[in-house]
């Protein structure tokens, strides 16, 4: 809105003539104006001449000019004006304080005020009083001591605490006194928790020394009989008990490698008949498998026939005989050298001469693995021609975990079962425990041994081996009070009044239902067997909720 217009300034002449009825019109050809200094633009503020007011006697008006509604202000030689609440305003806008049009009026008769007095004025309605400075420093002045005691006292709340729990510390190795739900905090005398508030219990020695060390990330909770009933909590008693572990395992039946044989003639030939001619035909000690020829055996034949013929001869002289006996001997150790059996000895003894083909008989009892003999086959000395292996006794060869070889040892006591003979049980012991351990898998073995006279085991079967390990009687708890963290194991104890505390047990051997304590609980305490996995997740959250306001009191 531009007040310098012709139109603009007419009105607000008209309206200053209607109220100020003492001032010539001389006073409004003086209001002209007045650009700030070192600007260029124009600004509202008008300056009116003292001398132009005419009527104005400076004793009765003092020299005062006066708003719209705010009495007379001071001026003298050239003065902003108008003036509203002792502060220079653009003319033609509204006054700060009550938001009435500004202007300048003649001052009323008997009824003239200043606007910082704080008198009404009749021309416009009432101003909102303005609050002395002073009263406003005042106020500041008492927010800021203020909030300086809030912060004092808090940060000596933080010392008094931090002192509390160091001197707790300290004193925990003497402390009679513990907080069931806090118990970290210990004294030496009865009294309340400073943090809960709940009344201090006695302690036993090693409680005090439990309570000393936390378990980081867990706090004892309290759990009413109510809410146990609700999740289906459970304890059991620390005691000691009889273990005895089962180390089950995979094993492999095999073969009897002290019964295995293996027929390789110790002579070059031929292969002339077979009498074992398929590969897994039974075969008993002494069965005929197959004929051969050899020069080289019918060559010793020939020279033990000489030999005996010349020691039957009884009208020689006794050195000739006793040569002819050397002779013999010689002969027939090197048949038997060459694995001419007894049975053949005697049929070339009975038959006079050397036969062309020699009888090669099973050297053990059990069925063919290998088969490599065919009939007119050529052969070199040491070939193999049949392996024979023994299935009235077999081994199985389990496979152990590198954990569990220290509690195995040989004689014990061992169960095989074959899931394909619809879980049929055989009786074993541990025959051998192997001496080296897989790099691969990290298993060693060991062996077990079965009779199986009626061939119903048969070689390379699966079969499930369970070894008994007694451990003797030892502190157990049951397997379902303990929860493995990775880094400790962690077991909660009811320690009365509804109060369960989480404790570190040190685990030795491992059963199925049971584990072996080693330290951490003593016997007779109560331990939580179920649900404890909701109550260890509400220590866990408890303990994240302190760690958040250490000092902060718990709300029970």
């Amino acid at each position: 809105m531009n007040i310098f217009n012709p139109p603009m300034k007419t009105r607000i002449l008209n309206r200053l003539a209607s109220h100020a009825q003492r001032i010539t019109p001389a006073a409004f050809g003086s209001l002209a104006p007045r650009r700030s200094a070192g600007r260029g633009s124009e600004r509202g503020d008008f300056e009116l001449n003292a001398s132009s007011l005419q009527s104005a006697p400076p004793a009765s008006l003092g020299g005062k000019g006066v708003s719209s509604h705010f009495g007379w202000m001071k001026f003298s030689g050239v003065q902003k004006f108008p003036a509203s609440c002792a502060r220079s305003f653009r003319l033609g806008s509204d006054c700060r304080a009550c938001g009435s049009p500004g202007a300048l009026v003649p001052r009323p008769s008997g009824n003239v005020s200043n606007h910082k007095s704080g008198a009404k004025n009749p021309f416009a309605p009432a101003a909102r009083k303005r609050r002395p400075r002073h009263q406003n420093a005042l106020r500041v002045c008492c927010a800021m001591l203020l909030l300086a005691a809030l912060t004092l006292f808090a940060v000596g709340c933080n010392r008094a605490a931090t002192s509390s729990v160091s001197a707790n510390e300290n004193s925990a190795t003497n402390a009679k006194y513990h907080c069931p739900m806090h118990p970290h905090y210990t004294s030496d005398k009865p009294g309340d928790c400073p943090i809960c508030g709940m009344k201090l219990v006695p302690a036993s020695a090693t409680e005090a020394k439990a309570s000393a060390t936390a378990i980081p990330g867990r706090v004892p909770i309290v759990v009413s009989a109510e809410k146990r009933n609700l999740i289906g909590l459970t304890t059991s008693t620390v005691e000691r008990r009889q273990l005895t572990r089962t180390l089950r395992n995979v094993g492999i039946v095999t073969h009897d490698e002290t019964r295995s044989a293996i027929v390789a003639p110790r002579f070059a030939g031929w292969v002339r008949t077979l009498q074992v001619n398929y590969t897994g035909q039974p075969v008993a000690k002494g069965d005929p498998l197959f004929t051969v020829y050899s020069p080289e055996l019918f060559t010793a034949e020939n020279d033990y026939l000489l030999a005996w013929k010349n020691s039957q001869l009884s009208n020689t002289p006794p050195a000739i005989q006793e040569s002819a006996r050397d002779l013999l001997a010689t002969a027939r150790r090197k048949l038997e050298l060459l694995q001419i059996g007894d049975q053949e000895i005697s049929a070339l003894e009975q038959s006079g001469r050397p036969s062309d083909e020699l009888q090669i008989r099973a050297p053990a009892s059990g069925h063919v693995i290998t088969k490599n003999a065919i009939e007119g086959q050529a052969f070199s000395a040491g070939e193999t021609l049949y392996v024979i292996e023994d299935l009235h006794h077999l081994w199985i060869r389990a496979a152990v975990y590198e954990s569990d070889l220290p509690r195995i040892k040989v004689g014990q006591k061992a169960r095989v079962i074959f899931p394909t003979l619809n879980n049929k049980t055989f009786a074993s012991s541990v025959s051998f425990i192997y001496p080296h351990i897989d790099p691969q898998t990290r298993r060693a073995e060991v062996r077990l041994e079965l009779d199986n006279p009626r061939h119903e085991i048969r070689p390379d079967m699966w079969a499930d081996v369970e070894i008994e390990s007694d451990l003797g009687e030892v502190l157990a708890i049951p397997a379902s009070s303990v929860i493995d963290t990775g880094a400790r194991y962690v077991a909660f104890v009811d320690i009365g009044q509804d109060h369960l505390e989480p404790r570190e047990v040190k685990i030795g051997a491992k059963t199925d239902d049971y584990f072996e304590v080693l330290d951490g609980l003593q016997p007779g305490e109560k331990i939580v067997t179920r649900a404890l996995f909701l109550i260890d997740s509400e220590s866990q959250l408890k303990s994240a909720i302190s760690g958040m306001n250490p000092v902060e009191p718990h709300q029970h």
